[in-house]
């Protein structure tokens, strides 16, 4: 028994002096009940100095899941409560652990929110491994983290997160730092003029770091956001600028394919609402687009073949790619005009002027083509050459691997920003989405950055509830009130 105290006086860091007694340990299926109490001695009131007199003793239960492997541990508090007779003051016997009116311990709270970091996982599955509400959960999360904004840097990644909270904040705006991946901050919307008063609060000196802004193309991160920063230029990334021809030849491929569905169904002497049999050119239109689609160098060719169903023959990728090109002679000239592109974002230039006189040499080809595709997407590459040829610019950054931190030269893109922006939408999912933004930022940022720190007081149960909350809700609120 002695093995045991000593040993629970040292999992909950209390000195071995007598202080503090344990009455008793009790087990109770997986539960090791401790009662806890300390020993009468004589008290002095803080106020006045006076002795004070005691008013006898309640129960108290705390909770303190440190076994949670095997057994979970439930402290009972045998608490004293004084008072003086001087000045009428009251005062309650304090123990290390826990601090007053709580009902979990001081490492409760610390594992709590450590669990936190997890964004795969709720509210309510952390309170039932830590035998507290989701309410909790969420109160003591909101108490304890509220993070500020770090320091803007050289090279900033900015770009729109869809969390849909309520009309006003659907999506949210992210700066992150290029260099170590790092978010800087979440913005609740990303209109222009939140976007206005959120920088120009920002110091002027601050600003003038920033020498390089990573968007997507909406024309406002292109042309409004780089006004807020007298020293630094706009970046189009380069996943973005190819994935609008991708999409627009994706579009050509559905529009084909419908073509080739209305033709089958007159053949079939089938009505407009009616779904003709599939023909071979449908099938390959849908099944293998991807010949168009993807990077000719990421396809894993293979002359292993293999029965096909629904062309009803035995088939190679070789022969696939060349059935799939004789379904309409545009679809071989698109891939080769495509190819061109991607070998030119793939390429490497000495200097800015070397990747523009290549980019000038492809829109001119893309215009000569005469194809609708191809000369949109020429206008939309010379209207943003200098945003498109400075993403070929190297700066050194550090990026987290399993072990450690490691060091290495790569272009300016927002491919680590696409990579983060999946983190909230699988947070959004599994939470079922949410109403209050500060609690949504800040579980994000509290998951995702290298140093998160904790407050040093807590807010109060007051500022807790102080949240403005969205105009659904209160609407939904009114009425219930009304139809009480």
């Amino acid at each position: 028994m002695y093995d045991s105290k000593k040993s629970i006086l040292s999992l909950l860091s209390l000195p071995d002096d007598g202080s503090i007694h344990i009455d008793s340990v009790d087990h109770v299926e997986n539960v090791r009940h401790v009662h806890l109490s300390r020993p009468a001695v004589p008290t002095i009131c803080p106020s006045c100095g006076c002795r004070m007199y005691s008013k006898g003793n309640y129960m108290r239960k705390i909770h303190h899941p440190i076994y949670q492997d095997s057994t979970f541990v439930t402290i009972h508090l045998k608490q004293r409560k004084w008072h003086c007779r001087h000045c009428g003051s009251y005062m309650n016997e304090s123990f290390p652990f826990v601090e007053p009116y709580q009902r979990n311990s001081n490492i409760t709270t610390l594992m709590i929110l450590e669990a936190m970091k997890d964004l795969n996982r709720s509210a309510s599955s952390i309170g039932k491994q830590f035998y507290v509400s989701d309410t909790e959960i969420h109160d003591i999360f909101t108490a304890y983290v509220d993070l500020p904004r770090l320091e803007l840097t050289e090279y900033i990644s900015i770009d729109e997160v869809h969390l849909d909270i309520c009309e006003s904040q659907k999506y949210a705006f992210v700066i992150m730092d290029f260099v170590t991946g790092e978010i800087l901050d979440i913005v609740h919307n990303r209109w222009t003029n939140t976007l206005e008063r959120y920088f120009l609060n920002i110091p002027p000196k601050e600003r003038m770091k920033v020498k390089g802004i990573i968007s997507d193309a909406y024309a406002p991160y292109l042309t409004s956001i780089p006004e807020f920063f007298p020293r630094a230029v706009s970046i189009l990334d380069s996943f973005h600028v190819s994935r609008i021809l991708i999409n627009d030849l994706n579009l050509y491929v559905n529009k084909l394919m419908r073509n080739f569905q209305d033709r089958d169904r007159k053949l079939q002497g089938l009505d407009e609402k009616e779904k003709p049999k599939d023909s071979q050119e449908v099938v390959l239109l849908r099944k293998y687009r991807w010949i168009l689609l993807k990077n000719e160098d990421e396809i894993n060719y293979s002359w292993k073949r293999y029965y096909h169903k629904q062309l009803g023959m035995n088939v190679d990728t070789y022969q696939i790619e060349e059935m799939f090109f004789k379904v309409h002679p545009k679809l071989k000239l698109y891939r080769d005009l495509k190819e061109k592109y991607i070998q030119f974002n793939h390429g490497k230039y000495s200097s800015e002027e070397e990747a523009k006189l290549a980019l000038k040499a492809l829109i001119k080809e893309f215009w000569a083509s005469g194809e609708w595709i191809f000369v949109k997407f020429a206008g939309f590459l010379d209207l943003h050459i200098p945003e498109i040829v400075r993403s070929f610019t190297t700066v050194e950054v550090s990026r987290k691997s399993h072990k450690e931190e490691v060091s290495y030269y790569t272009r300016l893109s927002n491919g680590l920003m696409e990579s983060f922006n999946r983190k909230p939408k699988d947070y959004k999912r599994m939470s079922r989405g949410s109403s209050n933004f500060d609690y949504t930022r800040n579980r994000i940022l509290w998951a995702t950055r290298k140093n998160p720190t904790i407050r040093g007081i807590p807010k109060t149960a007051k500022q807790i509830h102080s949240y403005r909350l969205n105009k659904k809700t209160l609407e939904k609120r009114r009425h219930n009130r009304k139809h009480r």
